[in-house]
């Protein structure tokens, strides 16, 4: 089950609190369950405020006249698609005919309860219950459940999952609707959670052990990080201490009662929806709702669904958290308040100018970040997020350590400068350009929107209370009072962020040797510089032109071939090849890829290290006459995006655009492969962010596990070294442009590939110029080995790093194969799959020793045909002897007796339902014209991959577990905390 808060809030060190707050769902109104308290103290924010009814002044004489109360604010009025209604027993529903994806539907259980309900005996069981209602029910006892879900095609993870939160916990299935049977148990599955979830004490006692490690898992620095900033930041409130992840002496001594008093309490039908969104008949599905969830009896002594606030305060606090195991510095500004509702639409008009006030700050932060020497490598600035009863205005930024009081400034320096100088007319014009093309793509896709995100609004909808608004309603309310929006109240909004009732500023920064972190005392000094600052206004550089001052002479197409199924090839004059195919599954969107082979295998040893970077910083340099943010101001408006990509065997060009940006698209690209700009102030940028992520990243345990997974597996191959700070002062920017420049010089040898809503004729006159036009050269280019030899016979190795008790181990089974084929790939394809369900069930749900196991398969083709099974997990440093032991004995059974056939049954259908959808998507079929490029695969082979997926049996995934798990051949690196070595690695 996915866990927000242990993997959307807990990870702190790859995770700004801001981010982690707007993923906890915005749940921040009383929408009709007693939700929605005032958070005392707290600044009222424009929807929080309370109207009064209208009343004679005091002192006013019996039937005196008096004002004309104010006029009643025009609510929101929402022409929803969706049917909507509320059973005799409190449950309310929701149900949306959509189609895309076809033959499927999103079913969701909504439960307004999560932790922040919990008792002092009960912290983490409202998350445990949630992994309980996968155990077991009445009608699917145990792990019957889930793996009646697999057999329909459904995976564990992407289809199959809830999540527990502070204020809510959500059930989420997609199902097939091509079998009626197949959906009305989905359903089914949807109603035993609602109220037939069996609690067994050995149930619980194996579960405890997998929520015991995912508590582990999300322990380390981030954890430790949190510990010290939550008690500050949500200072006197229950969500200090109301964690849905719990705490560890309480799950331990849970009990079964315990959590069926949780149960009984809060998983009642008037604290229950029923989300439907799919390839459905709604009124049909109506009454399946009806009928199955209308015999719940709410309980008669039910306790009251209490909410509970976030107190405020007059000063502002600081927090200073460090770790000698975070990577980098993270500096965070939070600035608390009452939440806002959109019910209005005078609430609306303001998210209006919040969304624009939002954009037109990050924009101005992004320029920073683009600087020779940024003061961060990313930031970001929101009004707006939070949880149910509080909402954040915030800054975050991550920098390095030494430099958070930099960051600091730099963050509140632009507010200050916005409330002091304003936003430009330019700056306001681009954003509202922004919001338009928004709005188009939002219209050109309104028929193509995927159920999930139906779904998940319709979530929201029933935890908020505020209108679902559909795509025309946002279009017309958008449109109404976009224009009228002005730069003076839209830089007004600016002082939301500087205010100093009720904000805390959080730093969280790595603990060096012989480095001191900032005091709050140079925190409180920093503000009140900015504050004093002589500030100069925003100057608004924008460049004007053309991207391309003189279009090349165009090519044309001197071939064209019909490969099948809907593909085109063309071969242009100058010998460029262009597979087109045109689809319907999107209507704004063209994805654009090209390859050619060479790549930094062409490079010597020392042009390879002085050029590592080299695709990244020329990406991020502009093109043509404009730098980076020249060329964002220039594109405001367009939904276009080009990048170059070098690898070690290719080069290449990815991208995307809206059918009507796709000249622009293809100029860049013309640009990108003729005149590579060099410029400076990208190359410190560029390397200036990759040194923060590198700043304190050799400190942690996972770069130490990965990185000694990494060099084991490679065999210390020079290009196949962790990338470390010392690699960063070989890098140079003329030989990465002139890298860029060599690679993209000669055009004949690539093969460019067009997926998406276009039609040939219209893109061909674009096509003839753009690529036609494309330079090229008399050569040819061969990808070479660059010699990376496995490591032969079983190799073992022990990391021992971190003080928390965390443990984690990955096997790689590798060797050679006789020749690549797409057998041999199907054939590890369908074993991973196989062996991940076989190691889940017996190391998570029979001995309770992990949350997740992971294993992949898959075969190379070049440089030489090899295989590679990995296999990895989580643990008890003092389980990992154990649990290896259960992965090998697993193995040695399948290899003898071979899988069970539900297994290779829930194998085959997955493949089938996979490729039902994936076929009506752009990025699958990009993906599919990139195999027809790189190795002139017939398009009919490539489509027909799948198929042999379907065709494996018990018989081939024995087969493949004897020849792929040898044991005799493998690499196997285990991690544990330094408290049990001596802080280094060990060879077995």
């Amino acid at each position: 089950m996915l866990d927000r808060v242990a993997n959307r809030l807990l990870p702190l060190q790859h995770r700004p609190f801001h981010y982690a707050l707007a993923h906890l769902g915005h749940h921040n109104i009383d929408s009709g369950h007693g939700r929605g308290a005032q958070a005392r103290g707290l600044k009222r924010g424009r929807g929080g405020k309370v109207r009064e009814p209208y009343a004679a002044p005091p002192g006013s004489a019996p039937g005196a006249r008096t004002k004309k109360p104010p006029p009643r604010p025009r609510r929101l009025r929402a022409r929803a698609k969706a049917r909507a209604g509320r059973l005799a027993n409190g449950l309310t529903y929701y149900v949306r005919e959509n189609r895309e994806p076809r033959d499927r539907a999103e079913l969701r259980l909504v439960v307004d309860a999560g932790s922040v309900l919990e008792d002092d005996d009960q912290r983490g069981l409202a998350h445990l219950l949630e992994h309980m209602a996968f155990n077991g029910t009445e009608a699917f006892p145990e792990q019957e459940l889930v793996r009646y879900l697999e057999s329909t095609g459904m995976q564990f993870g992407p289809d199959v999952n809830a999540y527990t939160s502070f204020d809510e916990t959500v059930y989420m299935l997609q199902v097939p609707t091509d079998s009626a049977d197949t959906f009305e148990t989905g359903l089914e599955v949807l109603r035993e959670w609602a109220g037939s979830v069996t609690i067994t004490p050995e149930e619980v006692a194996k579960e405890k052990g997998v929520v015991l490690e995912e508590l582990r898992l999300g322990r380390g620095a981030g954890g430790r990080v949190r510990d010290v900033q939550f008690p500050v930041i949500f200072q006197g409130s229950r969500y200090a201490e109301r964690l849905p992840i719990g705490d560890e002496e309480t799950l331990e001594a849970a009990t079964a009662e315990r959590l069926r008093d949780f149960y009984d309490d809060y998983y009642r039908p008037d604290l229950m929806a029923v989300v439907v969104v799919g390839d459905v008949d709604a009124d049909r599905v109506v009454g399946m709702i009806e009928d199955q969830f209308g015999d719940l009896d709410p309980p008669a002594d039910a306790p009251p669904r209490p909410s509970f606030s976030v107190p405020g305060h007059d000063e502002t606090l600081v927090v200073i958290a460090t770790d000698p195991e975070l990577p980098q510095g993270q500096v965070q500004v939070l600035l608390k308040r009452e939440p806002e509702t959109t019910r209005t639409e005078a609430d609306y008009r303001r998210t209006v100018k919040v969304g624009l006030f939002n954009a037109m700050l990050n924009a101005r932060l992004g320029e920073l970040r683009q600087s020779a020497d940024p003061p961060f490598a990313f930031a970001g600035a929101s009004l707006g997020g939070g949880l149910r009863t509080v909402d954040f205005a915030s800054f975050f930024a991550v920098a390095p350590g030494a430099g958070a009081l930099r960051a600091l400034d730099a963050l509140l320096t632009e507010a200050e400068r916005v409330r002091r100088f304003g936003f430009t007319e330019g700056e306001l014009e681009r954003a509202k350009a922004e919001v338009l093309n928004g709005l188009d793509r939002a219209l050109a896709e309104r028929d193509q929107t995927p159920s999930r995100a139906y779904a998940s609004a319709l979530v929201d909808y029933d935890l908020e209370g505020a209108p679902a608004l559909g795509v025309d309603d946002r279009d017309r309310l958008t449109r109404g009072y976009l224009p009228g929006v002005t730069l003076d109240e839209v830089t007004a909004l600016a002082s939301e962020l500087l205010e100093e009732e009720n904000r805390v500023v959080a730093l969280a920064l790595p603990e060096t040797e012989g480095g001191a972190a900032p005091t709050e005392a140079e925190v409180r000094a920093t503000l009140a510089a900015v504050e004093a600052a002589d500030l100069a206004p925003y100057d608004d550089a924008v460049a004007a032109g053309p991207l391309v001052p003189t279009p090349p002479s165009p090519g044309r197409v001197v071939e064209a071939d019909d490969l099948g199924n809907g593909v085109t090839r063309w071969t242009l004059s100058n010998g460029v090849r262009v597979l087109l195919k045109p689809t319907d599954f999107q209507n704004d969107e063209v994805l654009i890829s090209a390859t050619s082979p060479g790549g930094t295998s062409l490079f010597s040893l020392d042009t390879y290290r002085a050029t590592q970077f080299a695709a990244a910083v020329v990406g991020s340099s502009g093109a043509g006459a404009f730098s980076a943010p020249e060329l964002q101001k220039k594109l405001a408006g367009q939904t276009v995006s080009v990048l170059p990509t070098l690898s070690e065997r290719e080069e290449g060009i990815r991208g995307q655009a809206s059918p009507d940006d796709l000249d622009t698209a293809l100029q860049l690209v013309y640009l990108t492969m003729t005149a590579p700009r060099r410029d400076e102030d990208a190359f410190g940028s560029t390397l200036g962010q990759i040194r923060t992520f590198l700043d304190n990243a050799a400190a942690t345990p996972q770069k130490a596990f990965s990185d000694t997974l990494s060099v084991t597996l490679t065999g210390d191959n020079p290009r196949r070294q962790p990338l470390t700070l010392a690699a960063l002062d070989a890098a140079d920017l003329d030989a990465s442009v002139a890298a860029v420049r060599e690679r993209f010089a000669d055009a004949d040898d690539f093969t460019f590939s067009l997926v998406g809503a276009f039609e040939p004729s219209e893109v061909q006159p674009l096509v003839e110029t753009w690529l036609g036009g494309l330079p090229t050269l008399p050569r040819t280019d061969v990808p070479q080995d660059v010699l990376v030899d496995r490591p032969d016979g079983v190799v073992r190795k022990t990391v021992y790093r971190g003080v928390e008790p965390q443990a984690r181990v990955q096997v790689v089974f590798h060797g050679p194969l006789d020749a690549y084929s797409d057998e041999a790939e199907a054939e590890l394809d369908a074993l991973a799959q196989v062996l991940e369900t076989t190691l889940r069930e017996t190391l998570r749900e029979d001995l309770g020793g992990t949350y997740s196991v992971r294993v992949q398969g898959g075969a190379d083709r070049e440089p030489r045909p090899e295989y590679t099974v990995s296999l990895g997990f989580g643990a008890d440093p003092a389980r990992v002897d154990e649990l290896v032991d259960a992965v090998f004995a697993d193995i040695a059974a399948l290899k003898a007796d071979g899988p069970e056939d539900r297994l290779v049954q829930n194998v085959r259908e997955g493949a089938r339902r996979e490729q039902q959808t994936a076929l009506r998507q752009n990025g699958y079929w990009l993906s599919v014209l990139g195999q027809v490029a790189r190795y002139g695969l017939p398009v009919d082979e490539v489509l027909a991959r799948p198929a042999l997926l379907e065709a494996a049996t018990e018989a081939t995934v024995q087969e493949a577990a004897r020849r792929y798990l040898d044991t005799d051949r493998y690499v196997q690196v285990v991690l544990l905390p330094e408290t049990l070595g001596d802080g280094g690695a060990t060879d077995e």
